[in-house]
């Protein structure tokens, strides 16, 4: 009888398994959870700061027939300066009110939202740029419909609404019905939200409302149960947007998005006070000094 042969282990084998199972490991946790990795570990994300023009633009109606001329320009109902800095961890927003009194040559003193109007995306950069001194990387303008396409997606968003919101506009085909307390919006309930104004603090409790709608937002987007649905939303809302981000650095910012937390984004109104002019009626007067601390602080 022969002895039968011992078994020897294959150190070169048991390398190769090791090798092969820390890169599931190490793709798992890029997919499902980057943040849990170092920075310099994770893959297919934005390194560089950069500055975005986050704009929410309204529907144009035509005077007579009233029906909606999505060819126009709509005015500037959002504004957002928003600072992504992936060295930081960190995203700053600096809320612009659209009643911001500013000069646009040849047209004279008037509200900033008007811009997009009167000039689109590219005469809004500019206005921004006459407000606050940033520069602006790029843009991205929002249609109305993106936010509730998106909200809708990802099972709604929990917002705690501070008062009973109603309000009524069939030219604008807006019938807004929200009660007070803490509850799920759907997307059309989200979107009435953020664009109900019908108080007396009126375009600047708005903004109020709008960060507080991002913060939820962001806390669904990143929430473990939206994992996988989350990026299926953020492409649905890309398709109702326009903007100059080249399609690999919108890839890289969405993906890097998924590691932040809620904490990580703040946000402040554009300093000023409420004033009147002849020319644009009641308007938000920025304060100069204070918008440079602001801007200082923030980016």
């Amino acid at each position: 009888m022969t002895k039968g042969k011992k078994h020897r282990i294959d150190p070169g084998r048991l390398l190769a398994i090791f090798v092969i199972l820390l890169g599931v490991v190490y793709f798992n946790f890029n997919v499902f959870s980057p943040a849990a990795l170092p920075r310099c570990l994770r893959i297919g994300m934005i390194r560089r700061p950069m500055t975005l023009l986050l704009l929410g633009t309204d529907i144009t109606f035509d005077a007579k027939t009233k029906k909606p001329m999505p060819e126009k320009n709509g005015r500037a109902d959002t504004i957002l300066l928003t600072r992504i800095d992936p060295l930081k961890d960190k995203v700053s927003i600096l809320a612009i009110p659209r009643d911001t009194l500013i000069n646009i040559p040849g047209i004279g003193k008037t509200k900033i939202n008007s811009a997009n109007a009167y000039g689109g995306v590219d005469l809004m950069k500019e206005m921004v740029v006459q407000v606050t001194g940033q520069q602006v990387d790029y843009y991205i303008e929002v249609k109305p419909t993106a936010v509730p396409h998106m909200v809708d997606m990802v099972g709604g968003v929990t917002i705690d609404i501070e008062q009973d919101m109603r309000y009524r506009d069939r030219a604008q085909g807006l019938d807004i019905d929200l009660k007070k307390g803490r509850q799920t919006l759907s997307g059309k309930q989200a979107h009435d939200y953020i664009r109900w104004r019908n108080n007396f603090s009126g375009d600047i409790g708005r903004i109020g409302r709008q960060q507080k709608f991002l913060k939820a937002l962001t806390r669904s987007l990143i929430s473990p149960a939206n994992v996988l649905q989350a990026p299926f939303a953020i492409h649905t809302a890309l398709q109702e947007i326009k903007t100059d981000l080249p399609m690999a650095t919108t890839i890289r910012l969405l993906n890097w998005s998924r590691t932040l937390s809620t904490e990580a984004v703040s946000s402040v109104m554009l300093p000023g006070d409420v004033g009147f002019t002849q020319e644009a009626g009641s308007v938000w007067l920025p304060n100069e000094a204070a918008v440079q601390s602001a801007i200082n602080d923030l980016f």
